[in-house]
């Protein structure tokens, strides 16, 4: 009993921190582990390319008609109680109607074959199944606990997945998540901006205790808030990085101790379930004006069936939310092919669509005389890759390799994130909708005013 309540605190605290807090890395990996990353790109890829077809034989998943990937998720022993599986599948086959749609891709329409549930606990054994069975050409992933990735990435099967596992996905170039985050413990200006922006002046920072993971998480955002405190005038007065997984016991003694030290806006680790029971305490004792951060509530219907209970609070998201303008964007066809298939737009349904459009930019780069290598060596010689205009622009030359506090200025990405507030129950964009990302330098790390921005 006991390790089974491990297993499920640990998917929880990977599917929160690892979005939250950045990425770990690996330091025993190599960015040319097992497969390697395909060798040179190819050349001769492109939309001027995409209606040739080539026959093909020997290449798992690809017939003269179609090209088949399996979907591996969490379903069964889901302890967070969100869709997962079901609607990344979802966001998947949307994109896929989306480009079949238009004509497909080298004569062959985009295929979802095998959707495999790993149950939580069964990531590697579903991985294996997808090897062995050597009927897809990649796999795409939304699972909570990434224990096959290795064999994957090994096995030279081009992955697409959820971007939340950013140790399992470091420095293995057949591994593409959603979003690549890249350090754990570098300081960031999201959440005193976020602090500043409430009128804040004292910071209360959380996370649960059971893993190293959680910890960092918090006690980097801690930084985060002392680093800029002259600057945006809120200091940090409370932090507890040892929360019991699941808030179990309540947590009327923290919510007790941050109101006599005067906490006025909180920063979490912690998932959605545990932000409401947060919430629900602050309120029961008579602090209802304290302004949370979520890292991990962006869910239009928990939100909503949860009243004026997390009224002014905010909330970040990694994608270019449905709140935001979507003209010129991938965002209104992803509204518009969701509908297309009954389906109602979610984070997950985004993911699937953030994940098969890469795969989709990657078969495009390759040429149709592709196989599973020249589609992850094309993957990875994409140097701007926003998903039309979803997230921000990676360059997959170095994105599967992490940086630290030192060295981040030697990454060419901004610092950016999308912050939501919530008003009368509903999402708005901090930022104007049109430019709904927020950025700083990562070259310099003063404190600044972020820059609105846009991409695609």
């Amino acid at each position: 009993m006991l390790q089974s309540r491990r297993v499920l605190a640990l998917a929880t605290f990977v599917f929160v921190f690892a979005a939250a807090c950045g990425n770990s890395g690996d330091d025993d990996a190599s960015p040319d582990s097992g497969g390697g990353d395909g060798g040179e790109a190819p050349s001769g890829g492109g939309e001027s390319s995409r209606d040739e077809f080539v026959e093909i034989s020997g290449v798992p998943g690809v017939s003269d008609d179609e090209i088949t990937f399996a979907v591996v998720g969490t379903e069964a022993g889901n302890p967070l109680g969100t869709c997962i599986l079901d609607c990344y599948v979802q966001g998947v086959e949307a994109y896929f109607a989306f480009r079949n749609d238009e004509g497909g891709i080298y004569g062959r329409d985009l295929v979802v074959g095998d959707i495999l549930d790993d149950q939580l606990v069964q990531n590697q054994a579903r991985a294996l199944d997808v090897i062995s069975g050597n009927s897809a050409f990649g796999s795409f992933q939304a699972t909570l606990l990434a224990s096959g990735w290795g064999d994957l990435d090994t096995a030279g099967v081009p992955t697409w997945a959820w971007g939340i596992h950013s140790a399992e996905a470091a420095n293995r170039s057949h591994i593409f998540p959603s979003a690549v985050i890249r350090c754990a413990d570098c300081t960031g200006r999201a959440v005193p901006y976020a602090a500043m922006s409430a009128g804040a002046e004292h910071a209360a920072l959380l996370g649960y205790g059971a893993t190293e993971n959680s910890k960092v998480c918090a006690q980097t955002t801690a930084e985060s808030v002392e680093t800029y405190a002259e600057d945006t005038g809120v200091d940090v007065a409370y932090v507890n990085d040892d929360l019991a997984y699941g808030l179990t016991n309540g947590i009327g003694p923290e919510v007790t101790a941050m109101k006599e030290a005067g906490v006025d806006f909180i920063a979490t680790c912690i998932d959605l379930n545990g932000m409401k029971t947060l919430a629900q305490e602050l309120q029961r004792q008579g602090m209802d004006d304290v302004v949370l951060y979520h890292p991990n509530t962006y869910n239009q219907d928990f939100v909503r069936e949860a009243g004026d209970l997390f009224e002014g609070d905010y909330v970040t998201v990694q994608f270019r939310p449905f709140e935001a303008e979507s003209d010129g964007t991938e965002l209104a066809d992803f509204l518009e092919w969701m509908d297309n298939q009954g389906a109602q737009p979610s984070e997950l349904a985004m993911v699937g669509w953030l994940n098969a459009s890469l795969a989709f930019e990657g078969l495009l780069a390759a040429g149709p005389e592709f196989d599973r290598d020249s589609v992850t060596a094309a993957t990875n010689a994409l140097t701007d890759f926003d998903a039309g205009g979803l997230i921000e622009p990676v360059d997959w030359s170095e994105a599967h390799t992490p940086y630290t506090q030192d060295t981040r200025d030697e990454d060419s990405s901004d610092e950016c994130t999308i912050l939501l507030k919530i008003q009368n129950g509903e999402f708005s964009t901090v930022a104007p909708p049109e430019t709904p990302w927020i950025c700083w330098s990562q070259t310099d790390l003063a404190w600044s005013e972020p820059e609105p921005t846009a991409f695609g």
